[in-house]
Order: C-alpha cells, then sequence, then structure tokens
C-alpha cells in the first residue's frame, strides 16, 4: 500500500475532489455527472451539508495528475434515517491505486469516526453489476436486506446494505 494520509475533507478541497470525481465518475452507474445537479454542485454539496462528513486519501510521494494528492475518498450522510444512523454516498479510489488496501483504510476510518459520534447503524447500497462493491461491503460486515429490480435500468437492480456497530 502507498504511504497514505487520510483527513477529514474541507470546503477547500472542493477542486481536487471535482477532477478526481471526474476521474472515476464513468465507472458509477449512472454515472455521477449524470445524476442531480452534476459533479461540482453534488461535491459542494457534500462539502457544506450538515450532516455531511468526508473522509480523503492523500498520496504524497509520487508525481499526480488533475486531481492532485487525491486517491481515494468516501462519505456519508450523518443522522440519515434516524440521528444514530449514517448512509455512505459516496466512496471510491482512484483506478491506478486500486488492489492496495484503500479502500478498507477508509471505510475502517470512517466506521471508527461513526462510531465515536453514537452512530449506531451504517448504510450504502451500489448495482447488482457492481461485483467488487458487493465483495466488498459483504467482506466488511455490510449485510444485504433490500434489493430493488431493475432500478437503475433493465436487469440492474440496487442491492441496499447495513452495517449494526456493536457497543
Amino acid at each position: 500500500m502507498p504511504k497514505i494520509k487520510i483527513r477529514q475533507a474541507q470546503q477547500e478541497d472542493h477542486g481536487p475532489l471535482c477532477r478526481f470525481i471526474e476521474i472515476v465518475d464513468n465507472e458509477f452507474y449512472p454515472p455521477l455527472s449524470m445524476r442531480g445537479n452534476g459533479i461540482e454542485q453534488r461535491v459542494w454539496e457534500c462539502l457544506a451539508g450538515k450532516h455531511s462528513y468526508y473522509l480523503i486519501a492523500e498520496d504524497h510521494s509520487g508525481p499526480h495528475d488533475t486531481a492532485g494528492n487525491v486517491i481515494g475518498v468516501i462519505g456519508c450522510s450523518k443522522s440519515w434515517r434516524k440521528e444514530n444512523d449514517a448512509y455512505i454516498n459516496l466512496m471510491c479510489v482512484h483506478p491506478f491505486q486500486r488492489k492496495k488496501g484503500i479502500s478498507r483504510v477508509l471505510c475502517q476510518e470512517l466506521e471508527r469516526d461513526l462510531m465515536n459520534k453514537g452512530i449506531k447503524k451504517l448504510y450504502v447500497c451500489t448495482w447488482s453489476t457492481n461485483d467488487a462493491a458487493m465483495r466488498f461491503y459483504e467482506s466488511n460486515g455490510f449485510i444485504p436486506y433490500c434489493i430493488v429490480k431493475n432500478d437503475r435500468g433493465n436487469k440492474v437492480d440496487t442491492i441496499h446494505y447495513r452495517k449494526t456497530f456493536q457497543s
């Protein structure tokens, strides 16, 4: 794994995060740029939201592309359904940095921070053709609890997961 630093995202990270999301945009189904108000507005709402909490993984050791030092991001909305719930609404790692454990480190750090803030359940969803995400969530203790058939297109279901933290 590269030597990474994980820190909480700030509003000043808007530009690098937008450029990072542009790199991975077409890997989402549908692409994030096609949802709502596009990438820039989505990132701004994530950074400025009252219940938003985002972590950035950075690598300061080598040459970088347009996203600067950003090699991964995970973020959630706290107080999602209930005060003690959170929903992961973004998790991705730079294509050149995958298979190095960065997603696992980001997820573990997010979970630790959320538990310290009193969060009891963490939710996330993905689509049925995203085998890597489904394997990741299930190997990290998330349990599928709902499948919405053809939600993202013909034969592309949305799969909802949840993880309950033990006190």
